[in-house]
């Protein structure tokens, strides 16, 4: 779960495979000049817009963070308790989808547990637990490559590729810009983006990946009072249930 800090009295609620959803647009969207483009595309794009498989079953039934009385925030769960979810939907990815998505969600677990975290620095559990996902997912990994065939560059560039529409949908919908991320571009090389907000649903974006001069997302929130609070973590998830719904659209235009 994705917990903007609230503007004008409102606190929105992003479910995971939400803000994925914002990625397969962009990745649908992406291949201006000089950008890497997603190579096979079908695949890469289903694999951007799911790469948050794993939390589909955690959203249905969240846990309820007694310091902040909302929703754990994903940033608030540890490798202990999401690496078991994760392996479970790259396992998922593969029955339903093959092996180009189920190898880049597995790629991407790897990028998180790899890149935006240090093990060493985390509780025997979580360092524990991110060694059993490694054990496992680099064994796979190295049997979809092979089974694919696909060259280590192209594999590289697809999972740079989803790693990049992640993190601009984080960025956004956390309303926060530093965490926009690199894109690969086709010469081999990455850039900084650089995202800036114009107004409340419109960002500016530099250097410009997408084909069209605009894009809008869209995706949906859940949307609450700033002061909500629970202590119960049943009801909380009864009072989700039943929670108001509404679409979360932004707009992207070149810098």
């Amino acid at each position: 779960m994705i917990l903007r800090e609230p503007e004008d009295g409102i606190r929105l609620l992003i479910p995971q495979p939400s803000h994925a959803l914002l990625s397969g647009q962009m990745m649908a969207a992406w291949g201006a000049p000089g950008f890497a483009r997603p190579d096979p595309a079908p695949e890469v794009i289903l694999a951007a817009g799911q790469h948050d498989l794993a939390w589909l079953s955690w959203e249905t039934a969240p846990t309820l963070d007694p310091e902040t009385g909302m929703p754990h925030a994903f940033t608030a769960l540890g490798p202990a308790v999401h690496a078991p979810m994760w392996a479970r939907g790259v396992e998922m990815a593969c029955a339903a989808w093959g092996l180009w998505p189920a190898l880049l969600i597995s790629l991407h677990g790897t990028r998180i547990y790899t890149q935006y975290m240090d093990p060493e620095r985390l509780p025997p559990e979580d360092h524990a637990a991110i060694d059993r996902n490694a054990a496992k997912e680099d064994a796979l990994q190295a049997e979809w490559r092979a089974r694919l065939g696909a060259p280590p560059e192209q594999v590289q560039r697809n999972s740079d590729l989803v790693a990049v529409t992640d993190a601009l949908s984080l960025a956004l919908c956390f309303a926060d810009p530093s965490k926009a991320g690199e894109a690969p571009m086709e010469d081999g090389s990455k850039r900084s983006m650089r995202l800036v907000r114009q107004a409340e649903a419109r960002w500016s974006l530099d250097p410009w990946p997408f084909r069209d001069p605009t894009l809008t997302l869209r995706c949906e929130a859940i949307r609450l009072p700033a002061d909500t609070r629970w202590t119960d973590e049943e009801a909380m998830r009864r009072d989700l249930r039943h929670a108001a719904w509404s679409p979360l659209a932004v707009t992207l235009v070149p810098a």
